[in-house]
């Protein structure tokens, strides 16, 4: 009996160390994801507080920071992008609430800003 009574206390033991490795396999799984969200939380924070600081000092006559000047320059080519595009789909945006209408309209039908956008001049 004494050889039985040692192979259940084995496979106690055994059990007992798989079932804890497990939990802390379990327990690691759940910290490393809890890890990766709260980072991914702190780089949209990071991300917010540039547009905010971007928003409050891209008319700064001397800024303080040159990605503000490359950012302005990468805003101006992509709005003339965008009036490209519009002009191949035959659309212009009003400058004044954004919305799209035909080339031809001289005054937005949503605001009544006046249009003409894309007349040569």
């Amino acid at each position: 009996m004494d050889i039985f009574d040692k192979l259940g206390d084995t496979l106690i033991s055994v059990s007992k160390d798989a079932t804890q490795k497990a939990k802390d396999l379990s327990e690691l799984a759940r910290l490393r994801m809890e890890i990766r969200s709260k980072e991914e939380d702190m780089n949209q924070l990071y991300q917010q507080i540039g547009k905010d600081y971007y928003a409050a000092h891209k008319d700064d006559e001397q800024p303080e920071f040159e990605q503000i000047i490359l950012m302005k320059n990468t805003e101006k080519v992509l709005d003339d992008l965008k009036q490209q595009l519009g002009q191949i789909k035959g659309m212009q945006k009003c400058p004044q609430c954004g919305n799209e209408m035909s080339l031809e309209a001289d005054y937005c039908s949503k605001c009544g800003a006046k249009l003409n956008i894309f007349e040569e001049e």
